[in-house]
């Protein structure tokens, strides 16, 4: 349980003086995120009714707590693409980056409707009845948004030169509030694909990845270590080569590295022949411009 004192928000006038009010927010440990997110919502539009500026650290605290809420909610229905283990370890923004790598049209806003065909394998000339609008929010407002709530929560850098801003933080908070509503509102999501699977050379996991998205972007990502793929059509199916090049051991072996292992300092071995290896450093190439 985890539980928040409001202390902007406790003083009320009454009449001659006033009382100290304690607002407790809490989260049930068993909520989900269709709960969480019109939970932490309420929360945020409740503590902006408040005129009282201490209470808009709480309400983007809240609203930050409603985004990660709504990109959870919408990462449940790819469940069969994500990783079991690596999941546990993702973030609001890597798991809006790893929905939008599971499926091109992660971000599209669209309408589902179904109708009776008249002739099999042709398009239904109608009426149409809608079954919901699977309404997603944009990954680059979701993260800026996402951090920029963060930085509200936190102390001034003081050696930092302040910047102007356009817009005060009560503005934001309440134009944020508005634009994440239609999402927090709605909680139809449509998927409907034909998966294909690799193994990764890097981490050697299987990955499943979305037809559609391999066949539309020409990549594909191994979710589990963040490995990128090129993706070649091949017949009915695709053939996925890796992004990255492999380290060669002198044994003759070749040792895939995961990218975010690429840093001074690491080391691995050889598993063929047990040789150790460290990454020392990088290499940069400069060529002169025309």
């Amino acid at each position: 349980q985890l539980v928040f004192g409001v202390p902007g928000a406790a003083m009320q006038e009454e009449g001659r003086g006033c009382s100290l009010v304690r607002r407790t927010l809490w989260k049930r440990r068993d909520m989900t995120p269709f709960e969480e997110k019109r939970e932490a919502y309420d929360a945020a539009k409740a503590l902006l009714q408040i005129q009282d500026e201490a209470s808009l650290r709480y309400a983007a605290l809240e609203l930050r707590r409603c985004l990660e809420a709504v990109v959870y909610e919408k990462l449940d229905a790819y469940g069969q693409f994500l990783p079991a283990g690596a999941v546990k370890e993702w973030r609001a923004g890597q798991a809006f980056d790893a929905l939008i790598a599971i499926e091109p049209n992660a971000e599209d806003t669209f309408t589902i409707a179904v109708a009776r065909e008249t002739v099999p394998g042709q398009p239904a000339p109608g009426p149409y009845q809608i079954l919901g609008d699977d309404k997603r929010p944009k990954a680059r407002w979701i993260k800026k948004t996402w951090n920029k709530l963060g930085g509200l929560l936190h102390a001034e850098w003081p050696y930092e030169r302040p910047k102007k801003s356009e817009t005060s933080p009560r503005e934001f908070l309440e134009r944020t509030l508005s634009e994440v509503a239609p999402v927090v509102e709605n909680s139809f999501t449509f998927v409907l694909t034909t998966s294909i699977d690799f193994i990764c050379s890097c981490c050697g996991a299987t990955v499943e990845v979305m037809k559609q998205t391999a066949k539309q972007q020409h990549e594909a990502t191994c979710l589990h270590c963040w490995s990128s793929y090129r993706a070649e059509a091949s017949g009915e199916s695709f053939m996925f080569y890796p992004n990255e090049s492999p380290f060669p051991c002198n044994c003759g072996n070749e040792i895939w590295l995961r990218p975010k292992e690429v840093q001074a300092g690491y080391r691995f071995s050889c598993p063929e022949c047990k040789q150790l290896y460290a990454v020392v450093g990088s290499t940069w190439n400069v060529a002169k411009m025309p």
